[in-house]
């Protein structure tokens, strides 16, 4: 049952999306996909600074599609090196029920249209991240699945480590990425 949005009026807690003029409001996370969600914005901080980049991972900050819309990625890495805009330049979502299809479909495509190079599925369930780039058509095109156990899907390389197309110098260890605090 969808409760009314006055309902949640001042509810800091409550995470909203408005797309195509339609607000969401998402129930909150689990804490595995917390834990996913923090230990990829950590291992992108850490390179940044160590690095001394003009980036930064972002975990559910507002990212305007137009004046009327915007989402909140679960991740989003914004570099000021060479351009100084707001788009990010990778967005993550981690899966869940009641997001997948949405994750999936319009945002994917929304953040397609609004620029953003590539875009992350990760369904820590399955310690999986699909990785997808945009084309110059601005479409996104599958690249690669990294996974750290076997399933039935035998498109998922089976990997401890890999690296971003848009940082190939950054080398992301699956096990940090799907660390889960018990």
């Amino acid at each position: 049952m969808t409760e009314p949005v006055q309902n949640f009026i001042g509810d800091n807690k409550r995470k909203t999306e408005k797309i195509d003029c339609k607000i969401y409001l998402m129930s909150a996370p689990c804490d595995e996909h917390i834990d996913v969600q923090y230990n990829i914005a950590e291992i992108f901080n850490i390179y940044f600074k160590k690095n001394k980049r003009r980036c930064r991972a972002f975990t559910d900050s507002k990212t305007p599609i137009n004046l009327d819309n915007y989402v909140k990625p679960d991740v989003k890495i914004i570099c000021r090196e060479s351009r100084n805009d707001d788009i990010p330049v990778i967005v993550v979502e981690i899966l869940s029920n009641s997001t997948r299809g949405r994750d999936l479909g319009i945002k994917m495509k929304r953040y397609a249209e609004l620029g953003v190079k590539e875009y992350w599925i990760i369904t820590w369930e399955l310690t999986a991240i699909d990785i997808y780039l945009l084309n110059d058509n601005k479409v996104y095109e599958y690249y690669k699945s990294y996974a750290l156990k076997s399933d039935e899907d035998e498109l998922k390389e089976i990997v401890t480590e890999f690296s971003p197309p848009s940082f190939p110098e950054l080398k992301i260890q699956l096990e940090d990425v799907f660390y889960i605090f018990e």
